[in-house]
């Protein structure tokens, strides 16, 4: 048996010569009882100095030039809005090139960089955000793949703007609370329409309906089930 988290990969790994016959999906699950939407944000908010009325846009995982956030970084630089901050949880190769960034163009109170923080204040740092990004740079190794964040983000009812990956399209669609742009410089601009149109609620509730019913435990049961179909076939040859 081959078992693929996301229908890009598993496409990929047909590629390569696996059999369409055992080759699965598993997929990922979400947490309902830790990713809850109605979670309050408001105590990370106030840790960081973000105000009420600010747009956080909102940025979890490995810093490395690929992942796009450099980009995103320069643009926020670019705008005036003092209003709009960038909430960046995660370490990396490029977090010293961010440091340098926010120092540069005075960006502390705006570009807020946390380090890698522990898993259990997750929840707590995706609910004090407005709108999510993955502005990954589409690059080979990043083609097929659909990051476990992305899940997270959405069973938090939070709208997500995404570099046009072919794994994330391939996965989600356009109708499931993701906003696709074609480049990392793209994302706040789009995000900033986002909430001038006043769409962050409805791209929020798609969100949140896509995951419903994916939690962990049906997730294992369907790897379970994968692992007895493997044992039972092994038995009969």
């Amino acid at each position: 048996m081959v078992v693929a988290t996301n229908k890009s990969l598993r496409n990929y790994l047909l590629r390569m010569g696996a059999c369409p016959e055992r080759a699965h999906i598993l997929g990922f699950g979400i947490d309902p009882g830790k990713f809850d939407p109605e979670l309050s944000g408001s105590e990370v908010r106030a840790r960081y100095g973000i105000k009420r009325d600010d747009i956080v846009l909102f940025f979890l995982g490995g810093l490395d030039r690929f992942t796009g956030v450099r980009e995103v970084a320069l643009e926020l630089a670019r705008t005036n809005d003092p209003c709009l901050k960038f909430l960046v949880v995660g370490d990396g190769s490029s977090e010293y090139e961010l440091r340098q960034i926010q120092e540069k163009y005075s960006l502390s109170d705006r570009l807020i960089l946390t380090g890698k923080r522990p898993y259990d204040e997750v929840p707590g740092l995706v609910a004090a955000a407005d709108v999510c990004l993955l502005p990954f740079h589409s690059v080979e190794m990043m083609k097929e793949i659909v990051p476990l964040k992305i899940f997270d983000y959405m069973a938090m009812r939070k709208p997500i703007v995404s570099t046009r990956l072919p794994g994330m399209v391939e996965e989600f669609g356009d109708d499931s609370g993701i906003v696709y742009v074609d480049r990392p410089e793209d994302v706040i601009k789009k995000a900033v329409e986002l909430v001038a149109e006043g769409k962050l609620d409805e791209l929020g509730i798609k969100a949140r309906r896509f995951v419903e019913g994916r939690s962990w435990d049906s997730i294992t049961d369907k790897f379970e089930s994968i692992l007895n179909q493997a044992i039972a076939e092994k038995r009969d040859r």
